[in-house]
């Protein structure tokens, strides 16, 4: 049943049909008198010795001459069904046996000369045992692999036996399998296909390209679960899986690439699934512990100042932690993400709440690493560094990290058998901080900008990778981005426009310039509340400002480096420490004298959000109003700033927060980062609509931490009137 073998199997089958209009095969003959066997007969478990033996010494496999020995075993596999091909496997003894072994034979069919339960001996002389797929084989030698024995000399070294005996399958669990029971008839006392799967046929799936493969779950105790694989050549290929759980009979082998252990059945009554209850599985347990924590393989980075490999020859380190990403709905990629607790506490003073990125050359990894799932990683062989700016974990190549291969995951990645419920951190995006990436977090009464209604998560022309969206919280604690890929099944999907709470990963993109959320579906969402948008001033734009000067400042008069004072200005820090403050550069924006600036960089502030307010302005005797204003910044980053009007503040700055502000919308603020090498202008926005008399403010919100710290700078404010 093995993926190369299916080729030639085709084009065996396109000669028979071409050359006989009808194909028939013999009744297995069971009048077979006893063969002289001249020889000494040893054990299937010597020539694995012998095999062991030559691969100690760097061989790939050992050839037998001039011993005139034997061996003798009972089949227990059958091409009849079509789902083992140009393969013959014995094993020792009826019951109980103490191994088995696959010979390669280029002979088709074999069922009707080889029934089951048939006795054979095998002269070894002129074969050579070694491994094929994985698995204990005798063949033919080859340049660089086991070949098969031709139909020609298939007399040679097979011979039958009178004898066919009832074969007993061996009991076990899947917790109790191992190498020893490979190529063995083996019997799962209560077992199941998993329930995703449930629907499937064995092998008849668009994507079962030569086998189908499918998981079958333990029900027993110990629990695990075992690949279980069909030929898509095979008879029974169509016929669906069966529902329930029971007895399931199967030969113990490998997969085409020899590192993962398999269940294959001769047909489909190996399978007994009489009861219609079906058991909650759980994971095998894999009896690791964990030996150092992610805080150490933090402390390994920094202490290398980067890349850092753990080293084979070190002592065996374990981290253990739980899984908190899924790739079900397309959002994440050959990545898996754990935190080292399930939980929002730090583990201990020196082992804070952290999490991890793997990764791994792997699609659907959500079906063996769920979310919540315990999982071991085996950090000898890997490497940590920096990659996409987020710690992750790698293969080690020589100063980076690559995916871990699906075909050594185990050996690296393994799951446990808890599955617990995570917790998200629920906090706030100034809040968020370096132990806080590769987590998931949690933040409440969030919202998609007004700009950005309408749009889906990544389905827009200017989506090329993700979709880029931003979410702004309605209790000013900070704006962040929802990163989404246009690979994600809800890309299509219209953004939630309400008010609320997102469940999300806290990580950072591509380039390692931004700390984002992506979120695993979108259940991850719940916005069920009402819009919190400030009202919005839209007055309209104007062609020219107008004629009367009723309020400017350049700035001119103000002290350098201290906070802006006089004309009428209110400067308040709402949070934080950071103050609006005359600046003046030499650079290329010089030629605007000193500016009003204002960043959070270095400020070691949680949050910062300051307010620099105008005087107040009176329109009642105007007519024709204008604002307009130049904006300039400089590693922006999640940093925000804006522009407001209020009407109903009293001037006092304990009232600030609690006046109602509208943002003036048309007004054109720098959302670019080209570190004060621009002045952009705000264009000439229309204030004839307001009537009364009112405050503008600007509002700045960043925080101390580098992805939110951007700089601001304001010069030319202009309000003006016919």
């Amino acid at each position: 049943m093995k993926s190369i073998s299916t080729f030639l199997y085709l084009f065996s089958l396109i000669g028979l049909l071409a050359c006989q209009p009808e194909v028939t095969f013999e009744v297995p003959d069971n009048t077979a008198e006893d063969p002289i066997i001249d020889g000494t007969m040893v054990s299937i478990a010597s020539v694995r010795d012998s095999y062991l033996q030559a691969a100690s010494s760097g061989a790939s496999s050992y050839q037998f001459e001039n011993t005139n020995t034997y061996i003798e075993g009972y089949v227990i596999s059958s091409d009849e069904a079509g789902n083992f091909f140009e393969e013959l496997i014995l094993q020792q003894s009826p019951e109980n046996p103490e191994g088995g072994i696959k010979i390669l034979i280029d002979v088709n069919p074999l069922f009707t000369k080889y029934d089951l339960g048939r006795k054979v001996y095998v002269a070894l002389d002129g074969l050579t045992v070694g491994l094929d797929s994985g698995v204990l084989s005798l063949g033919i030698s080859g340049d660089s692999n086991l070949q098969k024995i031709s139909a020609s000399q298939e007399s040679l070294f097979l011979y039958r036996s009178s004898e066919v005996a009832s074969l007993v399958p061996v009991e076990k669990t899947i917790g109790q399998l191992d190498e020893n029971d490979v190529n063995t008839l083996i019997q799962l006392p209560h077992a199941q296909f998993t329930e995703s799967q449930i629907g499937l046929t064995f092998a008849s799936e668009p994507d079962d390209e030569f086998d189908g493969d499918r998981l079958i779950e333990s029900c027993s105790l110990d629990g695990g679960a075992l690949l279980f694989q069909t030929s898509t050549f095979s008879d029974f290929k169509a016929l669906p899986l069966p529902n329930g759980s029971g007895r399931l009979t199967a030969i113990f082998s490998k997969n085409f690439f020899g590192d993962t252990y398999s269940l294959a059945i001769r047909d489909p009554s190996d399978i007994s699934f009489d009861s219609e209850e079906r058991c909650i599985p759980k994971p095998l347990d894999p009896n690791l512990m964990p030996t150092t924590t992610f805080a150490a393989v933090r402390s390994r980075y920094e202490q290398a100042g980067g890349y850092a490999p753990f080293s084979l020859e070190e002592d065996l380190l374990i981290i253990e932690g739980y899984v908190v990403s899924s790739d079900e709905a397309g959002n994440f990629f050959d990545e898996l993400f754990i935190q080292n607790t399930y939980d929002v506490k730090d583990l201990g003073p020196n082992n804070p709440r952290m999490g991890l990125r793997i990764l791994i050359d792997k699609t659907d990894s959500y079906q063996s690493f769920a979310v919540g799932r315990k999982v071991y990683v085996k950090l000898n062989g890997l490497a940590v560094t920096l990659e996409s700016g987020v710690l992750s974990l790698g293969l080690q190549n020589v100063s980076q990290i690559e995916k871990i291969p699906e075909q050594s995951l185990s050996n690296f990645v393994v799951g446990g058998q808890e599955t617990e419920e995570i917790i998200p951190l629920r906090t706030t995006v100034s809040s968020l901080d370096e132990d806080d990436l590769n987590t998931l977090v949690e933040l409440e009464l969030m919202q998609f900008t007004r700009d950005e209604i309408g749009f889906t998560y990544a389905g827009e022309p200017i989506d090329n990778f993700d979709g880029e969206r931003t979410l702004e919280s309605c209790e000013n604690t900070g704006d962040i981005r929802l990163f989404t890929s246009t690979f994600a099944d809800f890309k299509s999907q219209l953004l939630d426009p309400d008010v609320g709470i997102i469940k999300a990963l806290y990580t950072s993109d591509f380039s390692g310039s931004e700390n984002i959320l992506v979120i695993r579906n979108l259940e991850d969402i719940n916005f069920n509340q009402e819009r919190c948008d400030p009202p919005l001033v839209d007055c309209g734009i104007a062609a020219q400002t107008g004629n009367m000067t009723v309020f400017s400042d350049f700035f001119e008069t103000q002290e350098v480096g201290e906070p802006i004072a006089g004309n009428g200005w209110t400067n308040f820090a709402e949070a934080g420490s950071q103050l609006w403050e005359a600046y003046s550069d030499t650079g290329s924006n010089a030629s605007l004298g000193i500016s009003a600036r204002i960043g959070s960089f270095m400020s070691g502030d949680d949050q910062t959000i300051g307010w620099l307010i105008s005087p107040l302005l009176n329109f009642d005797s105007l007519s024709g109003e204008t604002f307009t204003f130049k904006t300039s910044n400089s590693f922006a980053d999640g940093s925000e700033l804006e522009v407001f009007y209020s009407q109903d503040w009293n001037g006092t700055v304990q009232d600030i927060t609690t006046a109602t502000w509208s943002e003036l919308s048309l007004a054109t603020i720098v959302s670019d980062n080209t570190f004060f090498g621009d002045w952009v202008p705000s264009g000439i926005i229309r204030l004839d609509c307001i009537e009364g008399s009112g405050y503008i403010g600007f509002r700045y919100q960043g925080s101390g931490d580098e992805g939110f710290d951007g700089t601001y700078e304001l010069d030319e404010i202009e309000v003006r009137a016919n």
